[in-house]
């Protein structure tokens, strides 16, 4: 005889996995963007170091008249999203599909994970324009060189004139995992448990933040480490605003819309405290 199995619906939402923001700590705010979309950003020229002549009448040698360079920085960046709820669909859905929730979940699983991206790719081009012979390694990361390459490239930029505090090294669990079996860790009391807990806190002095690889930049090749200090790039939140409307004209439910405008920009004087590892 043929069986009429029955089916249930569960009422709890199964989530998908989605990392936080990892740009966060890794970016300024140090400009008011209220109200604009470009900010000019001056920056003031040194004079010539000259050898000093004890006769004549410009012993410190000609004056030369003090310049400025320009930065523009314009938002590029105006993104949105919109999505609807029918009431008779979430009724029949056995209420799963919640406004809130559903717009935390957009905001989880598009939005961060899209402005993390941009960011970091912003960093990577920048980085890669600098014109730094050894800024990038292009030997594939294995336990052998994820240390050296890391304490090479954080080396790169303190001779560059970088700061070599504050630094954060964002890298992929990949880079992550090589660093664990280098064998960096000191066989001491906090060194052990760094290794016991598998959360590495900092190294060389860096904190660690792990992104995951689809977010991480590129440039010829991927980047499986990227080295930055957080005044480099500033972050321009011009707008994030999202809105759920009940019953709009036209609709009988909920109404979901979002929108966010931003953009990264680095600092062109301060390009130097970027480095970053690609993956040949």
């Amino acid at each position: 005889m043929a069986q009429n199995l029955a089916t249930k619906y569960s009422p709890k939402v199964s989530e998908r996995l989605k990392k936080a923001t990892v740009i966060g700590s890794l970016t300024n705010r140090n400009y008011e963007w209220k109200g604009v979309d470009t900010v000019k950003l001056y920056s003031v020229d040194t004079f010539d170091m000259n050898d000093y002549q004890r006769s004549g009448d410009n012993r410190y040698g000609d004056p030369e008249e003090t310049g400025t360079t320009l930065q523009t920085w314009q938002v590029s960046q105006d993104r949105s999203f919109a999505g609807t709820i029918d009431a008779l669909n979430n009724s029949q859905s056995m209420g799963v599909l919640k406004p809130g929730s559903v717009l935390a979940r957009q905001i989880r699983e598009e939005v961060v994970p899209e402005v993390d991206a941009y960011v970091l790719q912003v960093m990577a081009t920048a980085g890669a324009t600098a014109s730094r012979d050894d800024i990038v390694a292009d030997a594939a990361t294995t336990k052998d060189n994820a240390w050296t390459n890391l304490v090479t490239l954080k080396a790169d930029i303190v001779d560059n004139e970088g700061k070599d505090n504050g630094l954060y090294a964002v890298m992929t669990s990949d880079y992550y995992a090589f660093l664990l079996q280098s064998g960096f860790v000191l066989a001491s009391d906090r060194g052990q448990a760094k290794n016991e807990t598998g959360n590495l806190g900092t190294v060389n002095g860096m904190q660690v933040r792990i992104a995951p690889s689809s977010r991480m930049p590129s440039t010829t090749d991927a980047i499986d480490l990227l080295i930055v200090h957080p005044e480099v790039t500033t972050f321009a939140d011009v707008l994030t605003d999202y809105v759920t409307h009940t019953n709009p004209k036209g609709i009988n439910g909920t109404l979901i819309e979002g929108r966010v405008a931003y953009d990264a920009f680095v600092d062109t004087n301060k390009v130097n405290e970027i480095a970053m590892h690609a993956v040949a």
